[in-house]
């Protein structure tokens, strides 16, 4: 038996044994998730999760980060008696919306977060188990948790974007214009009802991975479709269209078409997934991907690093330290060294929760060996171990 579509969800299977809710996953009926009932209520009741109101009244929250980017990304002022209520963050009698617990200074929806972490090598704990460099972004706006991710792929990047006039410079690991697309897409689309969840950032030295709770809309797999031909299907109403004013992204659904440009001149693409629950994409890493027209790879650490050239290395650098530092503090900088050799980036940070001293002291470490030739500053805040010393 065929069933056509009708306006009126849900659509409930009527029996002896009672009634349930089937949806369409691929090319499977199955019997809808909790969460999947509810998407399926709202669309009903012609609402969006972020569209529903709140118990929190407007005394408890504030918008001010969210009334200064709109000043600033359109020239207008935002006005808290008027724009709240008819942009769908408040409510007529003064209650919250979802989307206003999102965009709020706050950021009082628990499962708003993203969780950073940049990995030594290709895989999770490949080597030694241990990460490079983590962060956990919550209790904020979203403009916040895009700014803070896009900061954290910047600075875990070998050759992150530049600013260059009023453009930024695109001889980048990842372009930012992809990057940026791939992190708004992941806060704006993913599905909020899902508790104690949140959106997954994992670098590794060949690629990026963004994972968001959420699967597409109509229950279709993303990987089994034209990538030209994707439908536009909004989970959320409000948060995409003010997004859209702050020009943080297109309101032609053409993100992916910008993703796919980025990378247009290697032979390494984007990569698209999803399932019930997720939504994934990979960005790879074009300092190391293999270019279409050359035919080979672009490898920035083309020379691999022998045993007897480390070891000759360690010999120099203790020589050299050992001319500013006490022993103890040559030792633990040599530790840091064996973690992130000629390869990674690190910051004064880093560095601080290493030797367990201020970020202050760091920052004279730092300069200190710099002077010695030990360490090379790539860009503001951002160093590296030197091989020419």
């Amino acid at each position: 038996m065929e069933v056509t579509n009708g306006p009126n969800y849900p659509y409930y299977y009527v029996n002896q044994q009672g009634r349930k809710i089937f949806i369409r996953h691929g090319d499977r009926s199955e019997k809808a998730t909790s969460i999947e009932q509810n998407n399926l209520l709202l669309r009903g009741l012609n609402k969006s999760f972020d569209a529903l109101p709140t118990s929190i009244p407007l005394s408890d929250v504030s918008f001010t980060l969210m009334a200064a980017t709109f000043k600033q990304k359109t020239g207008e002022s935002f006005n808290y008696a008027t724009d709240l209520t008819s942009m769908g963050f408040m409510t007529d009698d003064g209650q919250i919306t979802n989307a206003g617990l999102l965009m709020s200074d706050q950021g009082l929806l628990k499962q708003s977060k993203i969780v950073c972490t940049r990995w030594k090598g290709n895989q999770k704990g490949s080597i030694d188990g241990d990460a490079l460099d983590d962060a956990e972004f919550s209790d904020t706006s979203l403009i916040t948790l895009l700014t803070n991710a896009e900061t954290f792929v910047k600075v875990n990047s070998k050759k992150p974007w530049t600013i260059v006039g009023m453009t930024r410079e695109e001889r980048s690991d990842y372009p930012f214009k992809a990057v940026r697309e791939v992190l708004v897409n992941a806060l704006i689309h993913r599905d909020y009802q899902i508790r104690g969840s949140e959106v997954h950032v994992d670098m590794f030295d060949d690629r990026i991975e963004v994972m968001s709770p959420g699967g597409m809309m109509n229950g279709s797999r993303i990987q089994d479709l034209n990538l030209k031909k994707v439908p536009s299907m909004r989970r959320n109403e409000i948060i995409p269209d003010f997004f859209s004013r702050l020009h943080y992204m297109d309101r032609r659904g053409s993100g992916i078409q910008r993703i796919l440009e980025s990378y247009e001149n290697f032979v390494e693409q984007p990569d698209f997934y999803s399932d019930d629950t997720i939504f994934w994409v990979t960005l790879p890493n074009r300092g190391v991907a293999t270019l279409v027209k050359k035919n080979k790879k672009i490898e920035q650490n083309k020379e691999k690093t022998s045993q007897e050239f480390l070891e000759d290395v360690e010999i120099r650098y203790k020589s050299k330290l050992s001319e500013e530092f006490r022993q103890i503090t040559v030792n633990k900088i040599m530790d840091f060294f064996n973690k992130y050799e000629f390869k990674y980036s690190f910051n004064r940070d880093a560095l601080a929760t290493h030797l367990k001293v201020t970020s202050h002291t760091a920052s004279k470490y730092i300069q200190k060996c710099i002077k010695l030739g030990i360490m090379r500053k790539e860009s503001r805040g951002i160093y590296f171990f030197n091989k020419l010393f």
